[in-house]
Order: C-alpha cells, then structure tokens, then sequence
C-alpha cells in the first residue's frame, strides 16, 4: 500500500529490530494506560521470529522510516472459534508513539480490509481489551461494530468486533 509516504509490506528478517522496538513501545504505552493485554514483559527477538513465521507480519513505514505493524491472518480460532473463511482478521496493529494521531493505524486498516476483500472474505475482524474503552472506541470510529466478546480461562475479556470487508 502507498498513501503518500506511508507503505505496509510483508516484514522480513531485517525488520526484526524495529518490529521489536515498534511492539515493545506499544507494549509500554499499552500498560502505562491499564491494558495488560499483551502482557507487560518485552517480547524478545526469538518471539518476533516465532511471529513472522506463523503469520502474515507486515511492517508499515513512513517515508521509508519504520513506524508500525500488524498480522492479517486468515483465521482465527483462538478468539473466534472455528468459521468459515467469511474474514481476515488483524492482530498486533501498533504504531510508534511519536506518530500517533497522524491516521496511520487508521490506513492500515484500510489496507488490512482492502486485503480481505481481495481475497473474497466478507468481513475484516479484530478484537481488544474488553476493558480499554478508549481502544474501544478507537475501533468503533474506524467502522467496526461489536459483536461479542470471548473469556479466556486466564480471565482477559476479549471484544471481538467486525466490519464489512467492502467498506469499513
């Protein structure tokens, strides 16, 4: 994707560290603010390998600087249960805190839906900390509905919510 100086692109092995710095600060910003859930420990390179191995992680950047990320997966069990392949899901959308506000998490998901409308999915799906209400909201102005929620047995209250893949 381009929009002006802005590029999403399918992260290789040499966007680990920026990913790691990219995560780990959303991590920091996540816990600062009550939302425990990516955990409060820093991920390490070896996970962020593991990452990029078992999903589609892209790194978003911004005239040519490294500025976020996010996964697109295909399916998604673990919070949405077993379905048929009606949706892309995105997990890990992060973006580096010096460049909040700029609309950037706000192009990517344009770029993950486009991406699931191409591959004929009906909807995009993402879900959050039932409990980070201005998460919450962040989601719903972006075009996404709730649509319920799921409890893991460690207690984290997952909200799961959706949007047309046609138009969010």
């Amino acid at each position: 994707m381009e929009k002006g100086a802005i590029s999403v692109s399918r992260a290789e092995l040499g966007d680990v560290a920026d990913l790691l710095a990219i995560l780990n600060g959303a991590t920091q910003y996540k816990v600062e603010r009550g939302d425990m859930a990516w955990g409060s420990e820093a991920r390490s390179e070896q996970r962020v390998r593991d990452a990029m191995a078992e999903s589609q992680m892209y790194i978003v950047r911004q005239d040519g600087r490294s500025v976020g990320t996010t996964c697109l997966q295909w399916d998604d069990e673990h919070y949405w249960g077993k379905q048929q392949p009606i949706a892309g899901y995105i997990h890990g959308l992060a973006v580096e805190s010096s460049v909040h506000g700029q609309g950037i998490g706000a192009m990517v998901i344009e770029w993950a839906r486009h991406q699931a409308f191409l591959q004929g999915r009906q909807f995009l799906r993402l879900d959050c900390s039932a409990r980070n209400a201005g998460l919450c909201r962040y989601y719903e102005r972006q075009g996404f509905i709730q649509v319920g929620q799921r409890v893991l047995q460690s207690g984290y209250i997952a909200a799961l919510y959706q949007c047309e893949a046609s138009h969010c």
